[in-house]
């Protein structure tokens, strides 16, 4: 299954060489500071007076890609690979006063799909919109239940190998003769659960990923293909 997807993968990137004539394409390469939070939260029995809550915690994110520019409309097209660390920090409350904290930290080989919609100025302002498939290739934290601010344990094999989300954002382009300097700042909102329910998150039921990512990059070799 996992040759599967990075096969699937690679060849989504190998049929930018077959796009129709008249397309412009511009290669990029990004990094920046990453922010994750999960949805969902353990199943609790006991003390009632104890209360959970998800918090964002950082990370980071790189990234490369193809964008393919429409001639003649204020429209491209992104195809991108990279590496986004997400996760989460389950903090605990008595009552409300903070206890401790859970931390967990989820690794995964992004490939996203969007379309750019800005118009062709030297300092343009455009928007993202589209899908991230998101392979899993690490997720690492405290079992629920432990002692908060023991040792990390390997939660891999009770995650599941595939997120699938949307993604929406928003940056500034600054176009130069042959590169562009580039802002962007994108929310990736994950829909699928990536628990299993076993082992060591048999009490996180459910998680779904959510994170932001503020980046900065370059844009370079515009040809037509």
């Amino acid at each position: 299954m996992d040759r599967k997807i990075v096969f699937l993968i690679l060849v989504v990137f190998l049929a930018t060489a077959a796009s129709p004539a008249g397309l412009q394409t511009d290669f990029r390469f990004s990094g920046g500071l990453a922010m994750g939070r999960y949805q969902g939260l353990p199943t609790v029995f006991g003390i009632p007076e104890l209360r959970y809550q998800n918090a964002w915690r950082t990370g980071f994110g790189l990234g490369t890609g193809l964008e393919l520019k429409v001639p003649r409309a204020p429209l491209s097209f992104i195809l991108g690979l990279g590496y986004l660390q997400k996760g989460s920090d389950l903090e605990i409350y008595y009552l409300d006063t903070r206890t401790g904290s859970y931390l967990y930290r989820l690794g995964t080989l992004s490939q996203t799909g969007l379309v750019k919609i800005g118009p062709d100025m030297k300092i343009a302002p455009y928007l993202l919109a589209g899908y991230e498939l998101a392979f899993i290739l690490s997720h690492r934290g405290q079992s629920f239940g432990s002692s908060p601010g023991g040792p990390d344990s390997d939660l891999k094999p009770d995650t599941r190998k595939l997120d699938a989300g949307l993604v929406a954002g928003a940056g500034l382009e600054f176009r130069l003769e042959k590169i562009s300097p580039f802002v962007e700042f994108c929310y990736f909102h994950g829909l699928s659960n990536l628990s299993r329910g076993t082992g060591t998150l048999e009490y996180y039921t459910t998680i779904k990923s959510r994170a932001l990512l503020l980046s900065a990059g370059l844009k370079f070799g515009r040809k037509k293909t």
